[in-house]
């Protein structure tokens, strides 16, 4: 089975040839040990992957969303990353 995984925008500049991207795919939302920032207008703290988390038992139903997940990937089966390039100004 083909699975297509969200990579919100960011701005990443790589500074020249050489450099490299590394993506980790996680089975759950990133966080840090240690005081999390807050912002006013949000209701999670930011403990690494920003305010937006994905707890939501409506949006993320455990019966869904809360199993097992395997992904192989080698020679017979690649990885894809598709990133947009943007020349030097």
């Amino acid at each position: 089975m083909e699975l297509d995984v969200e990579i919100w925008p960011t701005c990443i500049v790589v500074p020249r040839r050489g450099y490299r991207i590394a993506a980790t795919i996680r089975g759950k939302d990133y966080e840090f040990e240690g005081e999390a920032a807050t912002l006013s207008n949000m209701k999670n703290p930011i403990r690494g992957c920003g305010p937006l988390v994905h707890d939501d038992p409506t949006d993320r139903p455990p019966a869904s969303f809360g199993g097992k997940v395997t992904l192989h990937f080698g020679p017979a089966r690649p990885g894809l990353a598709l990133l947009p390039v943007i020349p030097p100004a």
